[in-house]
Parts: C-alpha cells; structure tokens; sequence
C-alpha cells in the first residue's frame, strides 16, 4: 500500500508546480517503503538527501514564480521553506553521523510537512495566480471594449474631411 497518494485536491493549478509536488510525494513514498523494510541507515540517509536537493529546487522553482508574479507573502513562503529544508537537514545529519535512528516519527514528519505545506501554504499561490490571471482577462476584455477595432475606416460613402475632393 503507497504510504501517501496523490489526490487532486492537492492540486495547486500550476503544472509544473503539480508536477514537483508528485515527485516529492514519490521521494517521500520511497523513503517510507525503505524504512519499512529495514533498509540500512546508509540508504535512508541516501534517500533522505535525495528529497532535500530536489525539495530545495523545488522552492527555488516556487519562489521564483511567486516573485516574478508580485507574491505578496513572498518573504514568508521562503522563511517557510528554510525552516523545512533546516529540519529535514537536521533529520539527515543525524542520520549520516548514526546519532539519530529513521522512526516512525520521522516518515510521519516528511509526510506532515509535505502535505500541510501544499494544503496551507501552497493552495495561496494557486489562488493569487488565478485571480491575478483572471484579472488580467477582465482588463484585456474591458480594453477591447472600449477600443474600435482595429483598421476600422470611415463607413463607405461618407467623407473624413481630410482631404476629401467633392
């Protein structure tokens, strides 16, 4: 049984962003699985770097897209993800110097800080960029309205006054 399944609610409406969070949802379901066979410390502490190095391109990918967007919570997502990344750090340091043992504790934490990162954090991304998209249609829209199309002349037979003869 998958120890985390992808649902679409978890969806956030950004493709690519979607797509990261699923390949995190794998690491972390890797990871799970090697727990749960009794896989050496070694491959534990393999897997647990793994999920780091791609949760930390992960974020760079977000907050790019949040500051090339105006984001306004910006500064707080990164604080957010620096504070994840230092835990999982901190996990995998200890995992590498054999003081700390992978537990339970410590599958449920990666799934904990995946999921509730996505549902609390992540869903106002996906919110922002909609608006800020759906916005943007609704101003195009009333810019179109109020312009003459494009290439629109006098109507035939009537004249301009700009240098008509008759």
């Amino acid at each position: 049984m998958t120890f985390m399944s992808w649902r679409k609610d978890y969806e956030v409406g950004v493709p690519q962003i979607d797509a990261e969070h699923r390949l995190l949802f794998d690491l972390v379901n890797e990871f799970h699985d090697t727990y749960a066979r009794g896989g050496t410390q070694r491959e534990i502490a393999h897997l647990l770097n793994r999920l780091i190095a791609y949760a930390e391109e992960h974020f760079q990918h977000e907050e790019k897209l949040m500051s090339d967007n105006g984001y306004p919570q910006l500064d707080l997502h990164q604080k957010l993800h620096s504070e994840l990344v230092l835990s999982v750090f901190a996990i995998n340091e200890g995992l590498a110097a054999d003081t700390v043992k992978a537990s339970k504790e410590t599958v449920q934490f990666l799934k904990s800080w995946l999921l509730d990162h996505i549902l609390k954090h992540d869903m106002d991304i996906g919110d922002f960029l909609r608006r800020k998209s759906m916005q943007a249609a609704k101003a195009f829209q009333n810019m179109a309205a109020e312009k003459p199309s494009a290439g629109a002349g006098p109507e035939p037979g009537k004249k301009t006054g700009k240098g008509d003869a008759g």
